[in-house]
């Protein structure tokens, strides 16, 4: 119903009997996704600017916002400056899933974050910019249009719908 095929039908998506609970076959489930990436010529570009998505982001005492983003291209590096939707900071840490302290982060793997100005919402996308009076500018627009789209919403009461409401009330 998905428009997958298995391997073993004749079709080109890989099947595999693997079990995170069990922890059976693991290796053999890297291999392949190791292989798929050889087989497709997946690659990327570790000089360019990163851009990624943020999966979580909360509130921490004693280091502030913090967010989980997935590196999805370019290299991750602390110092870079980053707009995460209407967010936006100068990353000051990034450790991986272990703990560990961080300088640089590859495509295709998650790091938390802190440095950014407010917690960003799961889903955002980020991007590496320039400088913080660039970022900052970016998030201001972004926020400008929330709100444009806010009062949209709000302001589409007409003459009638008034009356119609005072007179219910």
């Amino acid at each position: 119903s998905h428009g997958l095929n298995p391997e073993d039908w004749g079709g080109d998506t890989p099947m595999l009997p693997v079990s995170a609970r069990a922890g059976t076959n693991l290796d053999l489930l890297l291999e392949n996704v190791l292989l798929q990436a050889e087989v497709l010529e997946l690659s990327y570009n570790p000089k360019k600017a990163s851009t990624g998505v943020v999966i979580e982001s909360k509130l921490e005492k004693g280091r502030g916002p913090v967010a989980t983003m997935l590196v999805q291209d370019g290299t991750l590096k602390a110092g870079d400056v980053v707009v995460c939707g209407t967010r936006w900071g100068r990353i000051r840490a990034m450790t991986n899933e272990k703990g560990q302290t961080l300088k640089t982060v590859g495509a295709g793997y998650p790091v938390q974050v802190v440095g950014l100005d407010g917690t960003a919402d799961a889903g955002d996308d980020f991007h590496v910019v320039p400088d913080e009076a660039v970022a900052k500018k970016i998030a201001d627009h972004r926020i400008a249009k929330e709100r444009e789209a806010e009062l949209a919403k709000t302001a589409r009461m007409s003459v009638e719908d008034l009356v119609k409401k005072s007179a219910a009330d």
